[in-house]
């Protein structure tokens, strides 16, 4: 049983450890279904309609006895809150994000590397971005909640009334000020209105679920599930209603002008009520009277902004009108609004007092908080006007213009210019964020069904592709599979596994993973080299190499040297093939009990054909089905010489025209092999088949035993993961059905793929080549190695040899031979072919 499902083992001391991942997952699955439940939901309902109400209900109905009950629903209320909000970060995914210390330090490593400041410092914050939207709004309404607390709520009120004591100096004022600062904390609880509005929708949508499961197709279809555009347009409109209707709560209040300040008023009633005293007093002692009248009148003069003061009625010898400082600001200079005016009487004597005000510092207040009010809402309302417009736009509008007009039609025309491109990133949504999005996905979708297209037709059908995408209006817009095909020159090379009778029938059902993973060799070494796959044919596969049109030699190639990557394609996939053995031949413990059984000592082996010559490229079959493929008499050569090498002994057989355009770097390692009968034979030939009649052939210096160890790491060999995998794997052996048993990915021996790409056979090894060519055949140290074996003596004997064949003196030739094979130490298969033949050729 895998460790991971026993759970963390014991200690010695017979205690557990710590708690396993599936034990934390269930515990919180099981917290979440409680946070989620019916019971739960309910409560913090009522809690939270609590919040929102209870303090303003203990003052309007009840009296100072009920004060201690209401403290302690609030602190039940607080904890309550502080609860949830801790399950939450522990079992809701996505409620509280931690920052990514790793994608901070990656992101600022890529400083200076940066497309744009702006896209540098929106990744910055989302490394640093530390909880969510809810999370911090349920943290904030918590702790709105907490300054209703008599400890906390105290504090806060001494608080804010001692910061503004300290600037105005006026303690009457600063309280003032405290309390409305401390209202417009409390509204901050109306924030408890958004998680109230969740707990009833999630409510309702568990309702809604429940019912669908027992409704009909009928309801459904008046009531279709939300796509994941409606809910994302949801949620980012619930989160800017909240940031707008919370900037409104809190700087409006504080954007609006003080209430009056009667201080005027109460001083000229103060001072009017001390002229009248003073009118009683003059008679006993007018010299001290008029002192104390001219402190007071002073006094009120300094603590009002008064311009203009002015008795009647009064018959005390003193002043009707009073001294104004020559710095206040002249009447005249007032506008009528900037002045207030006050008359204070008594009813009891015929006298009153007139004093003109200077409230221009108000009005200018009163003018700049409306104006920054008044900035404030066009802010407000434009800015949710142009985020919301932005979103609509963003998520419905752009996509769908983008999907109808231009977006769709730009990458089905990119798929149609050129059908084999692996690149149409520029018209991806590579954002995130759009992940899930139905107007993403069916752009995704597109791409993808071109991906399909390109492995289906490869690049034979590519004509088909481009021709089909690119009509798609008028007459011509039906899709039109067949027709004519076109002429074009290329290499075909024909690779064929050996063996593969025998391996499927030991393999069974995994002797598919066996091709695919030659495939994934050959065909990534293939088009590495320019080349392309055309046809899989069960053992076999067929490789093209397109070339300009004409008969190109290995001087007017123009430098692309297409047949020496044709040739090393080849030649780098036998030797690939040999350092991946362990790869290709990874099957379960019955397979290769089977395998090795029926063949001791297999060893995945190819062999290959390379031809060049002219064909028709096209589709053949029906509207039912088609293949794109080449036609010509060269496909079949290609084929001809590849199942010749098991003749010869060798691993590559090369036809004379592809010969013709190698370089003389590649061609100096090859060996003349001789005359191959065909059934095409040259114009002119008189004896059909004859050796000199027929077409010459070459193959190249391939050593697949030689020692590859020093390039690629050392890995156990089949025979000794087969011996692994009896003594370690028993155990799948018995449960398997007798047909495949399943694949333990633990013991897996082979190269891993950094992409970490898998399609279903392992590991994938990551295949990189030279492309240096015509160096390549001196550079690379595996080719260099699978020649070493083939001496320059032995070149030259073999090409002593069969020029004493060709001219007739089959015994010259025959002692060249044998010294091939002696050098050879009885291994070279050609020059026993070769030895066979002489002696064929001299008994007739």
């Amino acid at each position: 049983m895998d460790p991971l499902q026993q759970g963390t083992p014991p200690t010695p001391g017979g205690r557990r450890g710590p708690l396993s991942r599936s034990s934390l997952s269930h515990v919180r699955g099981i917290l979440g279904e409680l946070i989620e439940s019916n019971a739960v939901v309910t409560v913090m309902s009522v809690v939270t309609i609590y919040a929102l109400y209870g303090d303003d209900v203990r003052i309007l109905a009840f009296d100072k006895s009920a004060d201690t009950a209401f403290l302690v629903l609030s602190v039940v209320a607080f904890t309550l809150f502080l609860m949830e909000i801790i399950l939450l970060c522990l079992c809701k995914q996505g409620y509280f994000i931690k920052p990514s210390w790793e994608d901070l330090l990656f992101t600022i490593g890529r400083l200076k590397t940066r497309r744009s400041t702006l896209s540098w410092l929106n990744e910055a914050r989302k490394a640093m971005q530390t909880g969510t939207f809810y999370f911090w709004l349920d943290l904030v309404s918590a702790a709105s909640l907490a300054v209703e607390l008599p400890w906390a709520g105290q504090n806060t009120e001494a608080a804010l009334e001692s910061i503004d004591s300290s600037v105005t100096g006026k303690a009457s004022v600063a309280g003032a000020r405290a309390a409305n600062k401390l209202k417009i904390i409390r509204m901050v609880r109306l924030v408890r209105l958004v998680k109230l509005y969740k707990y009833f929708s999630a409510k309702q949508q568990r309702a809604k679920s429940s019912g669908a499961r027992a409704s009909s197709a009928t309801l459904s279809d008046m009531n279709p599930p939300e796509s994941h555009v409606g809910a994302e347009m949801s949620d980012r409109t619930t989160k800017k209603v909240i940031l707008g209707i919370l900037a409104m709560l809190l700087v409006i209040p504080l954007l609006q002008a003080e209430d009056v300040v009667y201080l005027n008023e109460f001083s000229m009633n103060a001072l009017f009520a001390s002229r009248i005293q003073l009118a009683d007093s003059r008679a006993v002692d007018a010299g001290a009277s008029e002192q104390q009248w001219a402190f007071a009148e002073t006094l009120f003069i300094n603590a009002t902004t008064a311009v203009s003061v002015i008795y009647t009625g009064f018959h005390d010898g003193l002043p009707a009108k009073a001294a104004i400082p020559v710095d206040r600001t002249n009447v005249v200079a007032l506008r009528v609004e900037e002045t207030d005016v006050l008359t204070v009487t008594d009813p009891g004597i015929d006298a009153s007092m007139t004093a003109l005000f200077d409230v221009s510092a108000r009005l200018r207040e009163e003018a700049l908080l409306g104006t920054l009010l008044t900035s404030f809402v066009i802010v407000l309302l434009g800015l949710g006007m142009i985020s919301f417009n932005r979103d609509v736009k963003k998520l419905v509008i752009v996509p769908i213009g983008f999907l109808r007009q231009e977006r769709m039609l730009l990458l089905v025309r990119e798929i149609s210019l050129n059908p084999l491109s692996l690149d149409l990133g520029s018209l991806q949504i590579d954002d995130e964020r759009n992940d899930g999005f139905e107007t993403t996905l069916l752009l995704r979708t597109i791409s993808k069904i071109a991906g399909l297209m390109r492995v289906g037709f490869g690049e034979a059908g590519a004509g088909i592709i481009g021709r089909n995408l690119s009509m798609v209006e008028g007459s011509d817009a039906t899709m039109n599979l067949l027709g004519n095909g076109r002429k074009i020159d290329a290499i075909f090379g024909f690779c064929d596994v050996r063996q593969f009778t025998d391996t499927t029938e030991c393999l069974q059902e995994e002797v598919m993973l066996f091709v695919n993973r030659i495939a994934h060799i050959l065909h990534s070494i293939v088009v590495q080299c320019d080349g392309a796959a055309n046809k899989n044919i069960g053992d076999a596969f067929l490789l093209t190499w397109k070339l300009k049109s004409g008969q190109p030699t290995a001087s007017s190639e123009g430098g692309n040297y297409t047949a020496d990557k044709a040739l090393y394609a080849f030649v780098k996939t036998m030797i690939e093939m040999t350092k991946h053995e362990d790869f290709l031949c990874n099957f379960s413990p019955r397979a290769l009990s089977a395998l090795f059984e029926r063949m001791p000592g297999y060893k995945c082996r190819i062999g290959c054909g390379l031809h060049f010559g002219s064909a028709i490229e096209g589709a053949i079959g029906s509207a039912k089905k088609i293949d794109a493929t080449f036609v010509s008499h060269h496909v079949n050569r290609s084929e001809t010489l590849e199942s010749s090498t098991k003749e010869y002994g060798v691993s590559i057989l090369m036809s004379q025209p592809f010969y013709e355009l190698l370089s003389s770097e590649a061609s100096m390692f090859k060996f003349v092999l001789g005359q191959l009968k065909i059934a095409a034979a040259k114009a002119g030939s008189r004896k059909v088949g004859s050796l000199k009649d027929g077409m010459p052939i070459y193959t190249y210096d391939v050593d697949l035993t030689a020692n590859y160890s020093e390039s690629h790491s050392k890995e156990s060999t089949p025979k000794k993961r087969l011996r692994h995998h009896r003594k370690t794997a028993f155990s799948l052996v018995e449960h398997c059905d007798g047909n495949t048993a399943p694949r333990n990915r633990k013991t897996m021996l082979v190269r891993k793929d950094p992409v970490g790409q898998s399609d279903g056979l392992g590991d994938l090894p990551t295949i990189e080549v030279s492309l240096n060519f015509p160096q390549v055949w001196n550079t690379d140290k595996d080719v260099v190695r699978a020649r070493a074996r083939f001496s320059d003596e032995m070149r030259k004997e073999w090409e002593h040899g069969m020029s004493q064949y060709d001219a007739g003196d089959l015994n010259a030739a025959d002692s060249h031979f044998r010294k091939v094979l002696a050098l050879s130490d009885d291994k070279d298969v050609p020059s026993k072919l070769m030895l066979e033949r002489c002696t064929d050729a001299r008994a007739h």
